[in-house]
């Protein structure tokens, strides 16, 4: 995973998987951060992500309830299609608010 900082908005770009293996790292990346910086704001950059199962989606919710309990959000840009059907699938994208770009991803939360 990479992370990159624009206009005060954390950026975190995952892994080709987001499943039980890689889950965990995900998890534990978003708890770094927000030990870094309270009231996160962060945006999950799933361009490369080409699978995500049942876990790799508890731990995007439980990463969000995680940042919203701690005044931080989160917000998912540009999922892949195969990702985005899981979120349909699943309901999700009720949940998390996703964008087309990480440019409007950052632009949302000013």
């Amino acid at each position: 995973m990479k992370v990159e900082k624009r206009d005060g908005v954390t950026i975190l770009i995952t892994e080709e998987r987001v499943d039980s293996l890689d889950g965990p790292k995900l998890r534990d990346a978003v708890k770094q951060l927000l030990a870094q910086e309270p009231c996160l704001k962060l945006v999950i950059d799933m361009e490369k992500t080409l699978f995500l199962d049942s876990s790799g989606c508890g731990v995007l919710v439980s990463s969000l309830r995680t940042l919203a309990n701690n005044h931080g959000d989160m917000k998912i840009a540009r999922p892949t299609p195969k990702v985005y059907e899981i979120f349909q699938l699943t309901r999700l994208h009720r949940v998390f608010e996703i964008h087309d770009s990480v440019g409007s991803a950052v632009e949302s939360f000013t």
